[in-house]
């Protein structure tokens, strides 16, 4: 119990130097020093196999095609994110789900970039916290007509993944519970 306590407080004792040193790195980036780590460089522009659309135009587009839309909420500093467009997303079997049954659409979910969905305009921030976007990466499934089917925090493994977006995509949910579609497709 001492031994708890006493971490506890040397954690409490060491964040105000902790945020102290983040908010001298923040001024320091700020005021003209651009240099950011590298995968802060290339987060949303790795190529994943597919080519991503904005929500707006994906909303559009799934009622045409009655494809669902897939929103992959991120953020740059996100390392799970950044493991999730090296493995998972770049996955054969991924993609070819992806291309299958969704429009895929990036949320910077710290953004404050205007995006469109459902006829509204908010900022991404806004839509993401609108979304419960509290952990990333998660990924949010919308039907055509816009409405949210459901969410999947975290980073996924590609033969998972690939499951969940054939489970979803195909409607599968309407009827067997995914531990039931798992045990039948794998």
């Amino acid at each position: 119990m001492r031994t708890i306590l006493s971490v506890i407080l040397f954690s409490l004792l060491l964040s105000p130097s902790l945020a102290k040193a983040q908010l001298l790195n923040n001024q320091s980036n700020s005021s003209g020093d651009k240099t950011e780590p590298a995968h802060e460089q290339i987060q949303s522009t790795i190529d994943s196999g597919f080519e991503w659309v904005g929500l707006e135009e994906a909303q559009r587009l799934a009622a045409e095609s009655q494809k669902k839309v897939l929103i992959f909420g991120y953020a740059e500093w996100c390392t799970y994110c950044l493991k999730m467009r090296k493995e998972s997303l770049p996955d054969s079997s991924v993609v070819d789900a992806i291309n299958r049954y969704f429009i895929p659409v990036q949320l910077d979910g710290e953004s404050p970039d205007p995006v469109v969905f459902n006829g509204t305009e908010y900022t991404k921030n806004q839509l993401a916290r609108g979304l419960q976007l509290s952990s990333f990466p998660t990924h949010y499934f919308v039907d055509a007509e816009g409405g949210v089917l459901g969410a999947q925090p975290g980073f996924i493994e590609p033969d998972i993944y690939a499951l969940l977006l054939r489970y979803v995509g195909s409607s599968a949910f309407e009827r067997i519970s995914f531990d039931e579609y798992v045990e039948l497709n794998m």
